[in-house]
């Protein structure tokens, strides 16, 4: 298609559920994935590349939507976008369709890593990593996000307990994958046929596969999207991991199984402190001085009312309390 801005004015908007990224059904079936980003940011360019490379590197799986073409930032496309193919589908129906996004992951994971001279970035120790955006997503939100004092003080204990995990497990080789990191249910389309394709990849890393099965199971993903909206028992979330162990080969799943408990943790820290943020940073007036700082802004009413009550319902002293007990 020779002018693609066009193309994209021209299209069908769909629906704004996150604050990365807008879609737009282009006229021949595509969809267009666009960027948002401020004008000027110099950054932009590079991010786009980095996402386009992630779906060229996952494409062998047959489970992300293929990859056409690049539209370069530019004006009133500041962030650029990617053309790719239009998955027509739903969000996943819990638990029932679990097994689908359990197959999905296995998949991607079990992809070849890239090679060195790769721009997806790599995390080397991912028990770090994750517990390093934690710490900071608590010092600079947690006190602002969570007026509940029990509920922040069961928060501090799980994250002094990651403290003294991580200490212990600094030196030991942790099995790596192509990792997705977002991967809550509704990053997840199934077609008619009942595959569960993963379309949101602009978090690739080279990381610990773990936390994407914790990702996709945690209450904290279950309640995000408005289309999904479901806590998972116990029994429904150990099934998950079972179907996707049993994928992978004994070998890959004999490695990974004495992280499955310790990563859940983190995420959940992880996707709590994600929470935080989003509380604080969408209230506060925008500050024109931080590029970095998140909006609801393009956000249809109906989905802010939603995220709010799903955050307040997990900032929630019991509502924390039941999912610790898990572990406990």
């Amino acid at each position: 298609m020779a002018d693609l801005p066009a193309a994209i004015r021209e299209g069908e908007a769909l629906p704004a559920t996150g604050t990365a990224h807008g879609h737009v059904r282009l006229k021949d079936g595509r969809l267009a994935r666009i960027a948002y980003a401020y004008e000027d940011d110099p950054t932009a360019a590079a991010r786009l590349h980095l996402q386009a490379e992630a779906f060229r590197h996952l494409a062998p799986a047959g489970r992300t939507p293929r990859l056409h073409e690049i539209v370069e930032p530019g004006p009133g496309l500041a962030g650029g976008a990617l053309i790719v193919d239009f998955v027509d589908g739903r969000a996943p129906h819990l638990p029932d369709e679990l097994g689908g996004m359990a197959e999905t992951l296995a998949r991607l994971h079990s992809l070849p890593l890239p090679g060195m001279g790769s721009p997806i970035p790599r995390q080397d120790n991912p028990v770090r990593t994750t517990l390093d955006v934690v710490e900071e997503g608590a010092r600079r939100f947690l006190g602002k996000a969570v007026a509940d004092t029990g509920a922040r003080a069961e928060i501090v204990e799980e994250l002094e307990l990651m403290r003294g995990m991580a200490k212990k497990v600094a030196n030991r080789p942790q099995p790596l994958s192509i990792a997705l990191a977002d991967t809550h249910p509704g990053n997840f389309i199934v077609d008619r046929d009942g595959i569960a394709w993963f379309v949101d990849l602009e978090k690739v890393h080279v990381g610990s596969p773990a936390i994407d099965l914790a990702h996709a199971t945690l209450p904290t993903s279950t309640v995000w999207h408005p289309d999904v909206g479901k806590v998972l028992s116990l029994a429904e979330v150990a099934h998950f991991y079972e179907t996707y162990l049993a994928r992978i080969g004994e070998s890959r799943a004999a490695e990974l199984r004495p992280w499955l408990q310790p990563m859940r943790r983190l995420t959940w820290l992880r996707t709590t402190m994600f929470m935080a943020r989003w509380k604080v940073q969408t209230e506060a007036p925008r500050d024109p001085s931080d590029p970095s700082q998140w909006s609801d802004a393009g956000l249809e009413p109906a989905m802010k009312g939603h995220l709010q009550t799903r955050i307040d319902q997990c900032f929630d002293g019991d509502f924390i309390r039941a999912l610790r007990a898990e572990w406990l």
